[in-house]
């Protein structure tokens, strides 16, 4: 049999996946949770050596799910959470913390170069909006706080290039993670214009070579073999970053498709060709394979993350822990009794770090809950941080200056059947629900199929391994009530920037305070 290996390094949880080259079977799948630590406020970062550690279990662990020979793996794809800092010295030797993309510690110095019109300049080359976990922003932090370490920085990549370089020895990146350093969108290559508008003039070597998204990066090394159980040998792709892997997993290859991802992140992606910069300084724009690109509506605080977090506020997992039920299926059939924005509940799903990132840049907004009372109920959160989410992804697509014509919903929130049935009704359109769940090592598994010439193209890929699991049609009085609402959710994200302003200058007066 000829299976292919696909890896998902996440921000919570990394996931490694054995599918089947001709059908897109899932074979094996192992998840290891992705230790974090948060040294002070907004602050995330990981081990890189139990980072590492995790990716090897999490193989080792998809291996014996699949019951197949290491043999017959033919080749390996990695995905992995886009932005972050992600450094090696001069011995090749990685820093013991990386900075992941969540990271906030570098918010004031991003606040200084919107002030100053550097963001703007930034966003005229990249298309990308500048924010605190972007590596660009973090080397500068670097530069200038730790002067101690930043000598000492010889490469600077991302998550997913350092499994790839633990796999294989080599020291690459490739396009998708570039665009999200940011670089020279247009191009398609390194920008210095962008290293000098950040302070960092001469800096540019610190990127290593740049691959074309699923080519060749090595093999897997003598070492790397004992650590994962794969034979020595193994070819490895490039792979991708999270954003540009999911797409390609759900098969939004061609101008006009879209996939919305519902994962701790809320990414709402829309494959195009050309660059497309409108709305201006919002949102990122990604390079793709075959001369594409993908302009992505986020909002990184945006997804499943809400839904942890209400469930974990009252409670909910350890009831449904201690009876043995089922937790999603208890609380979806108790939110989908509940009319449609029960108690005129309107959450705003803005809990990360990051801020609102689409379809207006505001670091920093956080998440609220309009229209609380005596009478509201968990479930009735719930189903409000379900609608939430919903009606941001109208905000979402709404901004984008281009065709949408078939959007593809995946991640671990769109296999809860309420919330998709909510996008759907949001959106009132049609949404297509592939049935791989772990879009992104699906991803990332095709154009490893494809480096190592399975595969003529990757569209003859997509045909063999994304399946279609389901279509979900609009209910019409549910999409009623949703676009009734929508002006009111939108009305009431503008009327509260200021305030978010106000309460981020409180809490800084405060951090400054106790400083001293």
């Amino acid at each position: 049999m000829r299976a292919l290996l696909g890896i998902d390094k996440g921000t919570t949880t990394t996931k490694a996946v054995v599918f089947d080259a001709e059908s897109g079977r899932v074979l094996g799948l192992a998840r290891r949770a992705t230790q974090s630590f948060r040294p002070h406020p907004d602050w995330h970062e990981e081990d890189t050596e139990a980072t590492w550690c995790g990716v090897a279990l999490a193989i080792r662990g998809a291996l014996a799910e699949a019951g197949l020979p290491a043999a017959d793996i033919a080749a390996i794809g990695v995905s992995g959470h886009m932005g972050g800092l992600w450094a090696l010295d001069h011995d090749g030797v990685a820093f013991e913390r990386a900075i992941a993309w969540p990271d906030g510690r570098a918010s004031e110095l991003l606040q200084h170069w919107r002030d100053s019109g550097i963001v703007e300049k930034v966003y005229d080359i990249s298309g990308n909006a500048l924010i605190p976990g972007m590596p660009i922003v973090l080397l500068a932090w670097m530069q200038r706080h730790r002067p101690d370490l930043f000598p000492g920085i010889a490469h600077v990549f991302c998550a997913k290039d350092f499994v790839n370089y633990r796999l294989t020895g080599e020291i690459a990146t490739d396009e998708s993670d570039l665009s999200f350093f940011p670089c020279d969108i247009r191009k398609r290559c390194v920008s210095e214009s962008v290293f000098d508008l950040c302070g960092l003039s001469g800096k540019s070597g610190l990127i290593p070579k740049v691959l074309p998204i699923g080519a060749p990066v090595g093999r897997v090394t003598a070492k790397a073999a004992v650590e994962t159980g794969l034979n020595e040998g193994t070819l490895v792709a490039s792979g991708a970053g999270d954003g540009v892997a999911a797409a390609i997993g759900a098969g939004a290859l061609l101008p006009g498709q879209a996939v919305t991802v519902i994962g701790t992140s809320f990414m709402n992606n829309l494959t195009v060709d050309r660059p497309v910069m409108e709305p201006r300084g919002v949102g990122f724009l990604f390079l793709m394979p075959d001369g594409r690109w993908q302009r992505l509506m986020s909002n990184t605080g945006g997804g499943s993350v809400c839904l942890d977090w209400v469930i974990e506020a009252f409670g909910r997992k350890e009831a449904a822990l201690s009876d043995g039920a089922d937790m999603f299926t208890r609380i979806e059939t108790e939110a989908r009794a509940l009319p449609p924005l029960p108690g005129g509940l309107l959450f705003h799903p803005y809990l990360n770090t990051s801020g609102m990132t689409a379809p207006r840049h505001e670091p920093a907004a956080r998440g609220s809950i309009m229209g609380l009372g005596l009478d509201t109920t968990p479930i009735a959160l719930v189903r409000s941080i379900m609608e939430g989410v919903a009606l941001s992804m109208v905000d979402c697509y709404g901004a984008i200056d281009a065709p949408v014509d078939e959007i593809r919903i995946t991640g671990g929130g769109a296999r809860i059947l309420l919330w998709r049935d909510i996008c759907a009704a949001a959106m009132n359109r049609e949404l297509v629900v592939t049935e791989a769940e772990e879009t992104g090592a699906l991803g990332v598994a095709l154009l490893a199929g494809h480096a190592a010439g399975l595969f003529s193209s990757l569209e003859e890929g997509a045909a063999r391994m994304v399946r279609v699991m389901a279509k979900v049609q609009p209910d019409p009085a549910m999409a009623e009530r949703y676009a009734a609402a929508f002006a009111l959710f939108r009305d009431i994200r503008e009327a509260l920037a200021p305030a978010w302003a106000a309460r981020a200058a409180c809490l800084e007066r405060g951090a400054s305070r106790n400083a001293s």
